[in-house]
């Protein structure tokens, strides 16, 4: 009798009053839905990296950090539908999308043997002030819908950003890698020693900002680090 309600009664009132939409093409979807309609779910572009032994975000993190494995989910393109779905989390006041995201990352690598070795997960961190303005760290959201499918701690105080820097968005690479150069301190070196950490960002460009960022835990404590981000721009 409730599933009767729900269905043909609940849905139909919800979907009139709080109209969803699809986070990838603004597509109108029904309230029971996820967070994408169905030909957004059926194409988004996954890389299947986490199935490589060498892949493209791999060998990006080559020369900057020593990870143990790098994969991205998605490849990230201008005007595309990872795009929209990273907008709409960073800009518009959605960070259930980044756990949504987070949940997709942890569903399609949690058969591979690396990742099935994490003990943590780091977010990338946001400087404080800019933290503030939006109100929480999208690589955090992450992070947590990562760490509600594989039940491992997210370390979000483990390390800081000291420095403000600017966006990435609009430099090349030398200036992606001088604006982010001493940018993270770690905090908390006793949270992470001897463990396998997995630090997490959104997208993987240059690698500048992973690479500053890994770099200030290897230096400060004995640790092995594999990379993930949701997205891997297309080059």
């Amino acid at each position: 009798m409730f599933s009767f309600f729900k269905t043909q009664v609940l849905h139909p009132v919800l979907d009139l009053i709080f109209p969803k939409y699809c986070i990838a093409c603004d597509q109108l979807i029904p309230s029971e839905s996820g967070f994408l309609c169905l030909s957004c779910s059926y194409t988004l572009p996954y890389t299947d990296m986490e199935k490589m032994e060498e892949n493209a975000a791999q060998m990006r993190m080559l020369t900057k950090l020593p990870a143990r494995y790098a994969a991205s989910l998605l490849y990230f393109v201008e005007e595309g539908k990872v795009r929209e779905m990273l907008h709409r989390l960073k800009y518009q006041n959605r960070p259930e999308i980044g756990v949504y995201l987070g949940r997709l990352i942890a569903q399609k690598f949690a058969r591979q043997a690396w990742f099935n070795t994490i003990d943590a997960i780091i977010p990338v961190p946001l400087h404080a002030a800019k933290q503030a303005r939006r109100g929480y760290n999208q690589s955090e959201c992450i992070a947590e819908g990562i760490a509600e499918y594989i039940r491992k701690p997210v370390l979000s105080k483990a390390v800081r950003r000291i420095k403000n820097t600017e966006s990435q968005t609009d430099k090349n690479r030398k200036e992606r890698i001088d604006n982010v150069a001493d940018a993270f301190e770690l905090r908390k070196p006793e949270q992470i020693k001897d463990k396998h950490i997995l630090l997490l960002d959104d997208v993987l460009t240059t690698g500048a900002t992973l690479a500053s960022c890994g770099s200030s835990i290897l230096s400060g404590t004995s640790c092995s680090l594999s990379v993930a981000t949701v997205a891997i721009a297309y080059r």
